[in-house]
């Protein structure tokens, strides 16, 4: 009787210990939101403009679009799956730019190679550096992720832009208090920017001769200055042109004084 009372303890507390476990359940996942610096929107126009003969319009930062980013992020389904290293979001934030990276505590974001990063991806898209010819060829850009948030982050119509910091965060369950948990930030996390405008999904966000300016720019963005956002026709042709008008006025007036 002893040893079967003992035998019965013991499983007892081992199914108690399972009903605990399965009481606490697996982890979950969300987003700690942290807000940008004006670097990343410079960053952001730099991506757009920078060193571009042909150019989009330029994005100014907007609050109301950052607290509607903020609050899309805070939703229960924004990551739809994890774990952090293979995070899954939901429709709403597909639908704009957003690029992932890693983010370590004590670290701050590297803005510039962050977009850098979505436009060599979102880039390599377009089959054999074409553009596409129809809605049909779009739609497959489109269809491709890092083709939906190139163009997200590009189309020529957008004139505001606000950007948050989705960083994914494992929730665990406490097992002796199932209604509380531990959160733990990971170093995975999302830049994403919503733009208004923003570009219609399967139609053309640029015009081909933007996106050829884009194929061909070779600077990267991490060694330009806000002075390349000007396109390089106001700092080169504008200004050749005037002296060589000043010069035929003046050969003009020599003529005329000659004759």
């Amino acid at each position: 009787m002893v040893v079967f009372g003992k035998t019965a303890a013991t499983a007892c507390l081992v199914a108690l210990s399972g009903l605990q476990s399965a009481a606490a359940g697996p982890p979950t996942y969300k987003f700690t939101v942290e807000n940008v610096t004006e670097e990343a929107y410079l960053a952001a126009n730099l991506a757009r403009n920078g060193k571009l003969l042909v150019q989009v319009n330029e994005v100014a930062r907007e609050q109301s679009l950052e607290n509607n980013l903020t609050g899309k992020l805070q939703e229960g389904d924004a990551i739809t799956e994890g774990p952090c290293e293979q995070m899954q979001i939901n429709t709403k934030l597909k639908n704009m730019f957003h690029q992932r990276f890693d983010y370590p505590s004590s670290t701050t974001p590297d803005y510039r190679q962050v977009l850098q990063d979505a436009l060599k991806a979102g880039l390599a898209v377009f089959t054999d550096n074409k553009y596409p010819e129809n809605d049909t060829a779009w739609e497959g850009i489109w269809d491709n992720d890092a083709g939906a948030s190139l163009g997200y982050l590009l189309g020529s119509n957008s004139t505001q832009i606000g950007c948050v910091i989705g960083k994914c965060t494992t929730v665990q369950p406490n097992d002796d208090e199932p209604s509380s948990s531990t959160e733990t930030p990971t170093e995975k996390a999302v830049l994403f920017c919503e733009l208004s405008p923003a570009a219609l999904e399967d139609k053309a966000p640029f015009d081909e001769e933007y996106f050829n300016g884009l194929i061909a720019r070779t600077a990267l963005l991490k060694a330009m200055t806000e002075d390349d956002l000007k396109a390089p026709a106001e700092n080169g042709t504008v200004g050749a042109v005037v002296p060589a008008i000043v010069i035929a006025g003046f050969a003009s007036m020599l003529t005329a004084v000659s004759a």
